[in-house]
């Protein structure tokens, strides 16, 4: 018996060790979605405000606001929300927003 739960304990903590080291990539539901807006957002407390309040919104997973190059990507999820209730969410907060295509990585 003391076999048994040493070896169910051992491929319990091994699922985990896997799970956990998994990039946040594979683990992306498949109803996700990304969008990169531009906004001009500039300033620090402006960064705060905003990660303050759009968090809170249905359906964002996750948000990153790079102030140098004033855009604020999202993911979110695609069956609770979309592209046109993030832009409104931004206007709410009065701050414009344009959809752009995301930068790729430069290989």
């Amino acid at each position: 018996m003391r076999t048994i739960q040493l070896i169910s304990l051992a491929i319990l903590s091994a699922l985990l060790f896997i799970s956990s080291t998994m990039p946040a990539q594979s683990r992306k539901a498949k109803n996700d979605a990304e969008v990169t807006f531009s906004v001009p957002v500039d300033c620090p407390s402006c960064q705060k405000k905003l990660e303050s309040k759009l968090p809170y919104e249905k359906g964002v997973k996750d948000l990153k606001i790079d102030l140098e190059k004033q855009t604020i990507w999202f993911l979110y999820s695609s069956d609770k929300t979309n592209n046109e209730s993030l832009i409104k969410a931004l206007d709410k907060l009065c701050y414009t927003a344009k959809e752009i295509e995301p930068e790729k990585p430069k290989q």
